[in-house]
């Protein structure tokens, strides 16, 4: 017998999971993001980083909150279609709970658009088809863990990956350095969980096969675009 208590909708299962990621890593998950726009057709543009813009700024603050949404619906669908979150559909007139399994939700045509409404939409001949109509539900055990277990997780280092991309940024300005050191850093450990030490071994190793200039001391040069 499940508890209603322990049960929430899918949107509001989103919120959760929206919340939750507010500390993700946007700059690796947003290639996802790219990966997914891109295999439909779209081009999903990078926000500006003029932060002396107001505008900009605050078009860089809205594009970190769409990705940081559109993340979520790429994860939690992720979740439920492994089976890592437990659903249900209930149906509205008797209130009677129908389990959901991973075969459900891996054929639904209408997966995403039944988790942000909140009202479970299906094609023809699809598994979850007889639920059509009815609300899907998680239980908010099954979210937790899933979340904890996300959380738990770190982006593997990558070294080498970080060292390409360095080298392939000086060996295109290998006398303008358009970022302070710490930037790319910073950059860095997101792009590719690299600690400190590992990236100072990538930026050296890269500086010594482009023959750059990038370890002389002074203020980088900015871009003229």
């Amino acid at each position: 017998m499940i508890d209603p208590v322990e049960l929430v909708t899918l949107p509001e299962a989103l919120r959760l999971v929206v919340a939750a990621i507010a500390d993700i890593d946007l700059a690796r998950g947003r290639q996802s993001l790219r990966d997914k726009y891109e295999a439909m057709g779209f081009f999903l543009p990078e926000p500006s980083e003029n932060s002396r813009d107001p505008f900009a700024k605050s078009n860089k603050q809205g594009s970190a909150s769409w990705s940081q949404r559109e993340l979520a619906v790429f994860g939690f669908q992720s979740a439920i279609v492994k089976g890592d979150v437990e659903t249900y559909a209930q149906d509205p007139a008797s209130g009677a709970l129908f389990r959901l399994d991973s075969g459900d939700w891996r054929g639904a045509a209408f997966r995403e658009e039944t988790i942000r409404g909140g009202i479970i939409r299906a094609s023809a001949c699809e598994s979850i088809e007889k639920h059509r109509g009815r609300i899907p539900l998680a239980r908010t055990d099954s979210i937790r863990r899933w979340l904890a277990a996300e959380k738990s997780r770190r982006p593997a280092a990558d070294e080498a990956k970080c060292r390409a991309w360095l080298l392939e940024a000086m060996l295109a300005n290998p006398t303008r350095r358009i970022k302070a050191k710490l930037e790319w850093q910073k950059e860095a450990k997101q792009l590719f969980g690299v600690t400190v030490r590992a990236f100072n071994r990538a930026w050296r190793s890269a500086i010594e096969a482009s023959g750059s200039t990038w370890d002389r001391p002074g203020a980088p040069h900015k871009s003229s675009h």
